[in-house]
């Protein structure tokens, strides 16, 4: 709900000012294209709350504003990490047995979308709000690499498990103009209602008897709200 709160008041903001801002009559604001980047910390909401804690990961877009509007038509991709589990093991039996190698398994989302945004650019301060539709996946993949500092590069790994979903965003923030050559630092705030969807967290690969892996993925809503720090910058 604070969420969601924050994002109405940025709406607030936003949309009055954008209204009453003669956009006809500014040359300043020809159409353009805008590029950006940032890094993100996710909060997980609901009943994937239950399950991750948190995760971290970074978000890039380009855009393209239309004609002399306030409107810009967005697109993202976005990457996640949300658990991770390494562990030491042989490489196999018999003389394999003597090599060492670290396993390393991630747990990620990979989302993307498209949609519209809303702002009042050439300001100081100047706010934005929009929303995308697209995707999420949720990936697991394991990894093997070298256990020493001569040999620590992956050399195979395998996705142990995967599922998607089609999500939708709602985000906003603000732009604060840096330099005179269309530069801004971006903050802002984004709500990824990703779904339901199965995944795996880093408790959920055990071994049996046998040694044989055995998953146990959960089902369950995966939003999550992401709080960002990042670059923009849009050529004229």
């Amino acid at each position: 709900m604070k969420t969601l709160a924050l994002l109405s008041l940025l709406t607030a903001v936003a949309a009055p000012s954008a209204a009453q801002y003669d956009y006809s009559s500014d040359r300043s604001l020809p159409r353009s294209v805008a590029l950006g980047g940032a890094l993100h910390y996710g909060s997980p909401q609901g009943d994937f709350a239950s399950n991750v804690n948190a995760a971290f990961g970074l978000n890039g877009y380009a855009g393209w504003q239309l004609g002399n509007s306030p409107l810009l038509i967005r697109a993202d991709l976005g990457y996640d990490l949300y658990g991770s589990r390494s562990w030491r093991a042989p490489l196999g039996s018999g003389p394999l047995g003597l090599i060492a190698v670290d396993v390393n398994t991630t747990n990620n989302i990979f989302n993307g979308g498209i949609g519209l945004q809303a702002g009042l650019p050439g300001r100081a301060l100047s706010p934005y709000v929009g929303g995308s539709i697209g995707f999420a996946s949720f990936v697991t993949r394991s990894s093997v690499s070298g256990s020493d500092q001569y040999n620590s590069e992956a050399f195979a790994s395998s996705t142990n498990y995967s599922d998607g979903t089609f999500a939708k965003t709602l985000y906003g923030g603000l732009y604060i103009p840096v330099g005179s050559r269309g530069g801004a630092i971006d903050l802002g705030v984004r709500y990824h209602w990703n779904g339901e969807a199965r995944y795996l967290t880093r408790d959920d690969i055990a071994f049996d008897q046998n040694d044989e892996p055995v998953l146990s993925p959960r089902r369950s809503r995966a939003d999550l709200l992401t709080i960002h720090v990042g670059f923009s910058f849009k050529r004229r």
